[in-house]
């Protein structure tokens, strides 16, 4: 088996294997490539302090008012819109349509951060000063000059973003405004019921709070911090990509690396168990229903709902796409990911896209994407 390992600075990965003895691991270093544009020196103390300071007063307008795609693609151009915005002091409109959407299943409460929000329309329609620029997942490195360039006063971000790069450095903050609103977590109360029934025969505490105001993180608390004497469990979400991607992409995910990426966690880990989240359940259970570690999330649960459950966990398997990414960046933890995504075609610098805490272990057995005969 082999893998590669991307991480940021010379030094140990966050990641302590448990492997065969005929196992490999391969290391690619990935430096100098969010917070120091160009500059490969980091003892240059005048380097980091340009940027940790934005320019103001705020005299730029970050844009994003059209996006493809599904709630992933979406988390995306936010959190990298709100990241270029928070680093050099520009406004942030978002279409009102774009923030309805992520709020359907975030909170994101903007008037606690240090960026300012604006849905004002007239800020972007019929003017002509507008810098529009496309990305599926390039991370522009003219983006993080500072002061920014007079050009791109008012920029629009067309595409994706898909570069973590863009938001790494308020890591923090995009995970506050990601946190999980009532609508995305009510039904999670009922799973996490029945996982602390199945698993402990013991019953949901609720603690001080009532299912009107219970948090995400209180139901993680449940689930990975049992009560003495009870022996805690190591969860592990797993998302399965399947549907619009077996077409579109023509991919799609093995048995065979779903299995190893579960022994592996199985090794690494005591007491694993594993939540699946699918657009494809009955894929799921036809496969892995007969497994007495692993548990599915209800069928009637919508695509909020089911990364709420994947947040839940500790660790994660990831498939493909966008809301895989997002599932394992919430959650924490390891990540193992299927090599088959992003596809050529997509022309994504793999260390653009993926964070360095992301293994990869080398798959022949997934269905990997063919230009079309």
């Amino acid at each position: 088996m082999f893998f590669v390992i991307y991480h940021y600075w010379p030094g140990q990965s966050q990641f302590s294997t448990s492997l065969s003895s005929n196992s490999k691991i391969y290391y690619s270093s990935v430096k100098s490539l969010v917070l120091n544009y160009n500059n490969n020196n980091n003892n240059n103390n005048n380097s980091r302090k340009m940027h940790d300071k934005a320019q103001g007063p705020s005299t730029c307008l970050i844009i994003i008012r059209s996006a493809d795609g599904a709630l992933g693609n979406r988390m995306f151009l936010f959190a990298s819109a709100y990241g270029l915005a928070r680093l050099h002091q520009c406004q942030l409109y978002v279409a009102p349509w774009i923030l309805a959407d992520l709020r359907s299943v975030f909170l994101i409460q903007m008037q606690q951060t240090k960026v300012h929000l604006t849905t004002d329309n007239s800020l972007v329609i019929n003017r002509t000063d507008i810098f529009g620029r496309y990305s599926a997942c390039t991370l522009y490195s003219d983006l993080f000059r500072i002061p920014f360039n007079s050009t791109f006063n008012r920029y629009e971000m067309i595409g994706f973003y898909q570069a973590y790069g863009y938001f790494e450095k308020y890591r923090e903050e995009i995970a506050f405004l990601f946190q999980f609103n009532q609508g995305a977590i009510i039904r999670n109360i009922q799973l996490v019921e029945q996982l602390l029934k199945a698993v402990w025969n013991i019953s949901f505490n609720w603690g001080n709070y009532t299912k009107d105001n219970i948090t995400h993180p209180y139901l993680k608390s449940l689930l990975i911090n049992p009560p003495a004497p009870l022996i805690p469990i190591t969860w592990i979400g797993i998302h399965i990509r399947r549907t619009d991607f077996l077409s579109f992409f023509r991919i799609d995910t093995s048995i065979e690396y779903l299995t190893w990426a579960m022994n592996y966690y199985r090794r690494k880990y005591i007491n694993c168990r594993f939540l699946f989240a699918s657009d494809d359940k009955k894929y799921v259970k036809t496969n892995f229903g007969n497994l007495s570690d692993i548990f599915i999330t209800p069928t009637g649960f919508f695509s909020g709902e089911d990364l709420a459950a994947l947040a839940l966990c500790e660790h994660t398997i990831a498939t493909a796409g966008t809301y895989s990414w997002w599932a394992a960046w919430l959650a924490g933890g390891d990540v193992i990911h299927d090599l088959n995504y992003p596809v050529p075609f997509q022309n994504c610098i793999k260390e653009h896209y993926f964070p360095p805490w992301f293994l990869f272990p080398y798959n022949s057995s997934s269905l990997q994407w063919k230009p079309p005969t």
